[in-house]
């Protein structure tokens, strides 16, 4: 144990001082181990200050200074964990009502309750209308402290006061101004008191005051109770009355009891996903791989460096596991160093950017905290890296030829017969795996597999395509000969940095064509709602409904449009509006056969109603040809409906128009109205039906409904998405509350460049990275050959071109083999990605396929040429003699 303990002393002293020697080589080294250690603890210790569990929320959730939260939702008996919205359950309905406060009291005894509702709603700004989040209680009672911080102004104190965030102010009203807030046809008015900041809400608009309207759609009661802590027994017993609750108590201080019911109800919910798992590990081992490889030249170098000494130990009498532990010495000290140097900059570097970090989100970060044993797990992944790295020149360093380093020859011994033959059996294995994941099989674990295999495949079959390049340049320019045959002589140090460069490639292709053939299916199978280039303005059925309003308050909002866009033809669309809002419409064939109706996104209704001359309305009429047209109007002036089928509709040429509803005490429907009449059936293909059928007035009468403006169609909207949403806001502050939108047809959203953006800009630094690397890698080994072309007469631009030919020849070794496999798991994943969804229609393809030339177009060709013109312009001519003989 001693004698292996000092071998490696000895070895760790050797690489020291190497690592000393060659300062820059070692510093460079740091940096390509320490820059990706440093990333991951930056986005591991930031997102640990993003992630707020439940101890460090309970102050959002509960203020300062009440026991628990009490929120009934269920009039029967439900169960939790400690938090209840991270584990709970409900149970069977068995009850008749749900908590109230006086039930509350009966189980927590005499204590402070204060009433507290979270909902949304929408309030009037400078610009129109806008949704805020609402928060109705008494802020001036000592339960709500905490819930928000007064940072100007005063808190209210009657029910006609409210505050508001900074984020609401800004868009007005600001202090001491009146906020209307729409309640039904009416407004009400509150008097803004104060400025405050949510410890809930961040930059989305926020009011809070104990006057603000009742929300309607609530059906739950929420609490907060002051006094002495709310035990696990309190809450078992608000449990059985059908309340959830959140106990500070609890939650700091758990009991066994809640500790038990915590990991029971929530060990199914947190059983971990193996897709996951194989994802994340995946994620891992590519890491790591790529930081090997970019480290793995810089050992390469440094054993070669050490040959000399190395060769000393060995005619020494010296054995190979010492010369192995020499170069693995000097990669423990730099792995250390690394690890150590890209953890606290990892740190540094998450607190400086955590402001620019919390403007990117609307929820407010927890107080910065460090995941030490993640922080050890990252570090100890990068030290493993370093030695990984290392591995294979410190085993190619201790078979070395004594006699020959020491007489100062250098060579390389030729690929293994056996390296391309293994490399093609793991690229079809690879490729075999990926091909069963096209079926969706495991989750797309094989698919995943099979990145893994296709990368490994590529690494051994590198060294073979690095002699090849050799061999075959023997016809080319000086300069390229030079950088492939130094190329092939060093392996050691060439294969790794093309294999980094391989690696990223293939990821990169296949993120690009997984991306790409994703958006292809997106643009083929969206469906328009209205004909492109026109818009809809339609009420705000939450405010105000189509019997409400009136012919005049029509004209008001179509003036308003027309100010917008003079140049749109705005039209009123009609709809068959009934007077029980719960009938519900079915339509059969005249002999009573099941029509499929079409896929309606009801944008003016399900049932639309035709001009009393029988013209459709311009929503139908705007999708459909000019014969469809004849024939829709020729059915609806013979007293016919117009119908919309998903598909091709049947051979009836009647249709049966039925209005039911559904009686909860028989359990069944109940038909209240019934119209047979003449009947064309249409199918939109590619756009959605404006509506599920169309009928004169008479029809629409006959069903019991009454023929009601719902919106206005507006031809030629040519309007910008900035005014459509500025006109949106005045349309929402209207007497007649409406919303515009505008067909622009599929829109590739910011995500889409961004994702290309960042792909671009991975590959590239990668690229750049390791390709830079290994040249001023290779330069600074090529030392005397260079001095010896000098020597002969080279022009000075001669090291200039060969640092560029050896940069854009590991370029293109890793580019192209890279790119190839990189086609294998980008198409497979492109299958269970592109899967047929909804709606199917037959112009829905069951398979996408989009391969992004450009992308691959930059990475093989335009990459590797940037890398060799920075390459050119930043290496010097000129180079002082140095001896040939090292």
């Amino acid at each position: 144990m001693s004698g292996g303990l000092a071998g490696w002393r000895l070895a760790l002293r050797l690489g020291q001082r190497e690592a000393r020697r060659a300062k820059w080589r070692s510093l460079l080294v740091i940096l390509m181990i320490a820059l990706p250690v440093a990333g991951v603890t930056a986005i591991a210790v930031t997102y640990k200050t993003y992630d707020v569990n439940t101890v460090e929320g309970l102050d959002r959730r509960l203020g300062t200074e009440a026991a628990a939260r009490v929120e009934a939702q269920s009039p029967a008996p439900v169960r939790q964990g400690i938090d209840p919205d991270q584990v709970s359950r409900w149970l069977d309905e068995t009850g008749t009502e749900p908590l109230d406060a006086a039930g509350l009291r009966a189980v927590v005894g005499d204590r402070p309750v204060l009433s507290v509702d979270d909902y949304g709603l929408d309030v009037r700004t400078d610009k129109g209308v806008a949704w805020a989040s609402g928060l109705r209680t008494d802020l001036s009672d000592p339960l709500a402290a905490g819930l928000t911080r007064l940072t100007g102004g005063r808190l209210p104190q009657g029910s006609d006061e409210v505050v508001v965030n900074a984020a609401l102010a800004a868009r007005g009203p600001s202090l001491g101004k009146e906020l209307r807030i729409p309640n039904g046809g009416s407004e009400e008015v509150r008097k803004v008191v104060g400025i405050v900041e949510s410890a809930s809400v961040r930059n989305e608009p926020f009011v809070a005051g104990a006057g603000l309207p009742a929300a309607g759609f609530v059906t739950t009661s929420t609490w907060l109770v002051g006094g002495g802590p709310v035990s696990w027994d309190d809450v078992e017993k608000l449990n059985a009355r059908g309340a959830f609750v959140l106990s500070r108590s609890v939650v700091q201080d758990p009991s066994a009891a809640a500790l038990a019911a915590d990991r029971e109800l929530g060990s199914a919910e947190r059983a971990p996903d193996a897709s996951e798992t194989v994802v994340v590990v995946l994620i891992v081992v590519m890491v790591l791989l790529e930081v090997v490889l970019l480290a793995g030249p810089a050992f390469a170098v440094a054993a070669r460096r050490q040959a000399r000494d190395l060769a000393l130990i060995a005619a020494s009498g010296g054995t190979a596991r010492q010369a192995r532990r020499a170069v693995l010495g000097m990669a423990i000290v730099i792995g250390a160093v690394a690890a150590a140097v890209g953890a606290v900059l990892g740190i540094g570097l998450a607190r400086l950017l955590q402001p620019l970090a919390q403007d990117q989100v609307s929820a407010w970060f927890g107080p910065f905290e460090v995941p030490w044993l993640q922080i050890l797990a990252v570090a100890v992944i990068g030290f493993g890296a370093a030695i990984c790295a290392a591995i294979v020149p410190a085993w190619i360093a201790s078979r070395q030829n004594v006699v020959g380093v020491l007489s100062g020859r250098r060579s390389e011994t030729p690929p293994s017969r056996h390296s391309p033959v293994i490399g093609l059996v793991l690229v079809l294995a690879g490729a075999a795996s990926s091909a069963f994941g096209t079926r969706g099989a495991y989750d797309g674990i094989p698919i995943a597999l099979g990145v893994l295999l296709c990368v490994a495949g590529v690494l051994f079959i590198l060294p073979v395509l690095v002699a090849l390049a050799a061999r075959s340049s023997a016809r080319m320019p000086l300069v390229i000969r030079f950088a492939t045959r130094d190329a092939d002589r060093h392996r050691t140090r060439t294969v790794p940095a093309a294999g980094a460069i391989a690696v990223t490639v293939v990821g990169a292709i296949t993120l690009g064509i997984a991306f790409g053939s994703d958006q292809e299916q997106n643009q083929a199978t969206y469906q328009p709602s209205l004909a492109y280039g026109d818009g809809a303005v339609r009420l705000d059925t939450g405010v105000v409904s189509a019997e409400d309003t009136d012919a005049k308050g029509w004209e008001g909002v179509a003036a308003q449009v027309a100010k917008e866009i003079p140049k749109a033809t705005i039209v009123p669309v009609a709809a068959a509006v009934f007077p029980d809002p719960e009938t519900f419409f079915v339509i059969r064939t005249g002999d009573g056969a099941d029509v499929a109706p079409g896929s309606s996104n009801g944008t003016f209704g399900e049932v639309l109603v035709a001009e009393a001359d029988g013209t459709l309305p311009p929503a139908v009429t705007r999708l459909l040809g000019d014969a469809d047209v004849a024939s829709a109007e020729r059915t609806v002036r013979a007293g016919g409906a117009v119908v919309f089928t998903d598909g091709k509709g049947p051979d009836s040429k009647d249709a049966r128009l039925d209005v039911r509803k559904w009686d909860e005490e028989t359990e069944s429907e109940l038909e209240q109205a019934s119209v047979t009449v003449p009947a064309t059936y249409l199918h939109i293909e590619d756009a959605y039906a404006p509506a599920y059928a169309v009928v004169p007035p008479a029809v629409a009468k006959k069903l019991g409904a009454e023929p009601q403006v719902s919106g206005l169609y507006v031809e030629d909207a040519r309007i910008t998405a900035a005014a459509e949403q500025d006109l949106d806001e005045a349309l929402a502050a209207g007497q007649v509350p409406t919303s515009i939108t505008v067909e622009r047809g599929f829109q590739q959203d910011d995500k889409a460049v961004i994702v290309w953006l960042l792909l671009i800009t991975l590959a590239a630094v990668l690229m750049i990275g390791g390709a830079l690397t290994a040249t001023y890698l290779a330069l600074n080994d090529a030392r005397p050959d260079l001095a010896t072309l000098s020597a002969v007469g080279a022009p000075t631009r001669t090291r200039r071109g060969v640092a560029a030919a050896y940069a854009l020849v590991i370029a293109l070794l890793g580019a192209i083999p890279g790119a190839l496999i990189g086609f294998v798991p980008g198409i497979a994943v492109s299958f269970p990605l592109t899967a047929e969804g909804w709606p199917e229609r037959d112009s829905v393809a069951s398979h996408y396929l989009e391969v992004p030339w450009d992308l691959v177009g930059i990475v093989v060709v335009g990459l590797p040429l940037l890398i060799a013109i920075i390459v050119a312009v930043t290496t010097r001519s000129r180079l002082p003699m140095v001896a040939r003989v090292e």
